[in-house]
């Protein structure tokens, strides 16, 4: 009987999740945690197995330990078929618009600007590049003015960093849920009476033409791209920034030739995985290994586990952007089957953005901090501090 314990909410865990996750590929690949009623898969053949099962692994009872919150919207995330290939066609159409291009070039003059508004002797890289970028990106492809994206952000990080050992992050989650769902039919609203030429204008002007979604699952969907948009992408920066801090040698070579930040960012995708663990329903009882998870277990997918798997990655610990492009696709910082990001080019280009801006600007940048601190989440990894040393 393995002695492992795992708490994806336990401080010790967001510090460096990597050794326990390790312990329970080889020890309990198959965990389950009595205190918060879970079972937790870590190995790369049954996480990669499990996001494609959505006849037996539901979404629809939420996607966290923590669940839906009471006044949550219906979005593509936590859907089923097959409504969520109805919508996800829609979004998909949307996502391949003439504004998405605009804002590709977009996302390399807001990274361009951050940069060179930071101030050497008093600059904190996540404060100032991996946490607004996105943020300021999503408002752009939403039609959010920018005045409000310190509101959205807070809003997202409150909905994020919920502690079931912790129940006021909850409260406070419902309340920030609340907050950012007002603001959203607010916005919608004006984008009735003056569609602009952004994703949800054009989503609002196909909602009103009835051949799209209703206005529960228009305010959800502009609610998953305010949250998880800005969010995931933030903390992809802030692992990268970090990663590279960490090898030198590797920041150089990229700084020499901007071309190899696609290879960081898809390696940091892999090695510090921004989206730590989802949760699922299971409809089905569910075999994975030698063991019988039940029907109507919450079942947690640790994407962080996958993607340091030796039996899918060499040396998978080490931070390599030189590695085989054919295995690294198997990497599932995205996600997996139906519910694969469908954000994940615009991340992609706000990433290397971000560190091609940087590095031209700071291409040996170090950190000030010994211990980088991380965001207290079940879900997500990722820095909430980036102190520049002078």
């Amino acid at each position: 009987m393995s002695d492992i314990f795992y708490d994806p909410y336990s401080p010790l865990l967001h510090r460096d999740p990597y050794p326990v996750y390790r312990r329970l590929r080889d020890e309990a690949p198959v965990f389950r945690n009595e205190e918060h009623d879970f079972y937790a898969i870590t190995r790369h053949a049954d996480v990669w197995a499990a996001f494609q099962d959505w006849g037996r692994l539901s979404s629809a009872e939420g996607i966290t330990l923590e669940g839906l919150p009471p006044d949550i919207h219906p979005e593509l995330i936590t859907m089923d078929p097959p409504r969520h290939g109805e919508l996800r066609d829609i979004v998909k159409r949307a996502f391949r618009t003439n504004h998405m291009a605009r804002l590709f070039e977009r996302v390399r003059e807001i990274a361009g600007e951050l940069v060179d508004a930071l101030d050497p002797a008093a600059c904190d890289l996540a404060r100032d590049l991996s946490i607004p970028m996105p943020a300021i990106a999503i408002a752009e492809l939403l039609g959010v003015p920018r005045a409000d994206v310190p509101k959205f952000r807070l809003w997202s990080e409150h909905l994020v960093q919920r502690d079931l050992n912790n129940p006021p992050t909850i409260d406070r989650a419902r309340r920030a849920s609340q907050e950012l769902h007002e603001f959203l039919v607010w916005h919608i609203a004006a984008q009735r009476a003056d569609p602009k030429d952004d994703m949800l204008g054009l989503l609002v002007r196909a909602r009103d033409e009835g051949q799209a979604m209703n206005d529960e699952e228009l305010v959800g969907f502009a609610r998953l791209l305010l949250v998880a948009g800005n969010e995931t992408t933030g903390q992809l920066v802030g692992n990268m920034i970090v990663a590279l801090a960490h090898n030198p040698g590797q920041r150089a070579e990229v700084a020499a030739d901007p071309a190899l930040a696609a290879r960081a960012v898809e390696e940091t995708l892999r090695y510090d995985s921004a989206v730590q663990a989802l949760a699922r329903t299971t409809l089905v009882d569910y075999p994975v290994q030698d063991v019988i998870v039940p029907a109507g277990s919450r079942l947690l997918i640790v994407i962080g586990s996958a993607n340091r798997d030796e039996r899918m990655f060499t040396d998978p610990d080490r931070f390599d952007i030189h590695r085989d492009p054919a295995t690294l696709s198997r990497h599932i910082g995205f996600g997996r089957g139906i519910h694969f990001c469908l954000g994940a080019m615009l991340a992609r280009a706000e990433g290397e953005a971000s560190l091609q801006a940087l590095l031209a600007r700071f291409p040996n940048y170090r950190l000030a901090c010994d211990e980088v601190p991380m965001v207290a989440s079940g879900q997500v990894r990722g820095p909430t501090a980036l102190p520049l040393a002078a």
